[in-house]
């Protein structure tokens, strides 16, 4: 209840009477309660937001803030009350801080902005997105305008720190000497490097108009179409060999993939191996070549028996003699021979064969049939050969490539002693030693070790110290390719001093250590 009173006074002010009412307030003191409650939970929610809040008249002059506000100024809400930006900032940012207000109250709809803002009580910056709009009373007048203005500060940061690793991806892609592409599902390409580019010989506009597919070699497009349907199933393409015809020129190259995070696109790498191929087929044909004049070896006292049985065979038909002769134990000779003959034959096409796929085999047997290729050729060039073999381990592997890797090496040892072993013996030792989950073999010889200035060079493409009608440079750099790179093995070469029938020696040793034995 709220009461009211009065009184009248006489002449003399003496109280003649009071007079009073009395009025229910109960409504009223419950509306401004009310009143005073949602204005309570208003300011705690805008202090606890973690957004900047403020309200200023037309003239820019602050009605009220939030906590947040205060901070950025520096100072209490009771003291940022009627006064101005002009009051807390510089003049440039008090400015910029007018003139969006103003363009803000001119428009239709907030307006939004991004302002990097020092905070005054402590001096940090935040990356701020400030909201304005503004505030307009019941008859439809601009009063104010009302801001907000939100930390993007770690949004910002993580932006620029995922710029930056685009840029650094970006640089990689353009820089690798590796061929990068990325292609969709039907292969055509959607963009290319550099390094693409001069492989390929074409443009990016160029290749961005047609396919990897379309570059392949007729001939090759039914294998890149199955690898392709292989990459759909197991989303990983390691090193897949084909060759490429752009502009009449044939290119090999050597293809990986991997899909992009999108699942729609493929990311190729590529590499222009064409000079390996070219390298590799001219080891092919030395090999060739090495195989045929150890079948030459291999033949001539064969064939010399042949020749002289037949030709005594003949002597004696001519001169009437072949009777009591016993012409079949000759015959039989002739016929031992043909099938040694014969079985050199076989030799040399099971060594030329290619296999593709990797199998099972005994490094024991793979080094008897390496010496069975070469026992003419030893003994021709008066070499002995001494190996222990008693240590014997199985690898998944390709005979053929480490039959040839291992007469490369041995031809290198024959030549070895052929030219500084003069008044000795000539000596090649073969051992087989089993460390742990290794095998080891040992190819050394007595023929002086290699110079110290050049060991390191011994396995490079082309270096040679022969006479070039004598030797190419290419069998012990492929040797190095074909053990390392196929059979993930390794190989090194040493000069070793060591003692054999109590004579010193040196020579070079050739250690092959293979590590994924059975």
């Amino acid at each position: 209840m709220e009461q009211s009173w009065d009184t009248i006074f006489d002449e003399k002010g003496n109280p003649l009477i009071s007079r009073g009412t009395v009025q229910d307030i109960t409504e009223l003191s419950l509306a401004k309660i009310e009143a005073q409650n949602e204005h309570n939970k208003l300011k705690a929610i805008l202090e606890n937001i973690p957004d900047l809040l403020w309200i200023k008249d037309a003239n820019g002059v602050y009605i009220t803030c939030n906590k947040r506000f205060e901070d950025f100024f520096g100072a209490k809400e009771k003291d940022i009350i009627n006064k101005t930006d002009y009051d807390f900032v510089d003049k440039e940012l008090a400015d910029f801080f007018k003139a969006h207000d103003t363009e803000a109250m001119n428009s239709e709809k907030p307006l939004s902005n991004f302002e990097e803002i020092p905070f005054a009580n402590d001096g940090h910056k935040e990356y701020l997105q400030t909201i304005k709009s503004k505030v307009i009373d019941s008859d439809g007048n601009i009063i104010g305008i009302l801001g907000i203005g939100r930390d993007l500060t770690e949004l910002k940061n993580k932006e620029l720190k995922l710029i930056e690793q685009q840029e650094e991806l970006e640089s990689i892609f353009n820089t690798t000497k590796d061929g990068l592409a990325i292609v969709d599902m039907k292969t055509n390409f959607v963009k290319v490097n550099k390094a693409y580019r001069e492989i390929t010989g074409l443009s990016e506009e160029e290749l961005l108009q047609t396919s990897c597919l379309a570059l392949s070699d007729p001939q090759d497009r039914e294998r890149v179409s199955a690898i392709l349907n292989e990459f759909m199933e197991k989303g990983i393409i390691d090193n897949f060999e084909k060759v490429c015809i752009i502009k009449n020129k044939r290119i090999s190259v050597s293809l990986s993939a991997s899909w992009m995070p999108d699942k729609k696109h493929i990311l190729l790498s590529m590499k222009d191996i064409t000079k390996n191929k070219l390298f590799e087929e001219q080891s092919k044909l030395a090999a060739m070549g090495e195989m045929i004049g150890n079948i030459a070896h291999q033949w001539r006292q064969p064939l010399s028996v042949i020749t002289t049985i037949s030709s005594n065979i003949k002597l004696r038909s001519e001169y009437e003699q072949l009777e009591g002769y016993d012409i079949e134990s000759d015959m039989n000779i002739i016929m031992q021979q043909a099938q040694y003959l014969s079985k050199t034959i076989d030799d040399f096409r099971n060594f030329i064969r290619n296999t593709k796929d990797a199998q099972k085999l005994s490094l024991k047997n793979t080094i008897e049939k390496t010496l069975s290729i070469l026992h003419s050729a030893m003994v021709n060039n008066c070499i002995n050969i001494i190996s222990d073999l008693k240590d014997d381990k199985s690898i998944d592997g390709y005979e053929n490539e480490l039959i040839q890797s291992f007469i490369n090496i041995i031809n290198n040892s024959k030549d070895a002693v052929k030219e500084n072993v003069k008044n000795d013996e000539k000596l090649i030792f073969i051992n087989t030693i089993k460390e742990d989950s290794s095998l080891i073999i040992t190819i050394k010889d007595n023929g002086g070790g290699i110079p110290d200035n050049i060991i390191h060079r011994i396995f490079e493409p082309y270096f040679t110290t022969k006479n070039k009608n004598v030797g190419t440079g290419i069998g012990l750099s492929m040797t190095y390719k074909m053990i390392t790179e196929r059979h993930n093995a390794s190989i090194d070469v040493y000069n070793e001093e060591y003692t054999y029938n109590n004579k010193n020696y040196k020579g070079a040793c050739f250690k092959i250590t293979f590590t994924n034995i059975n």
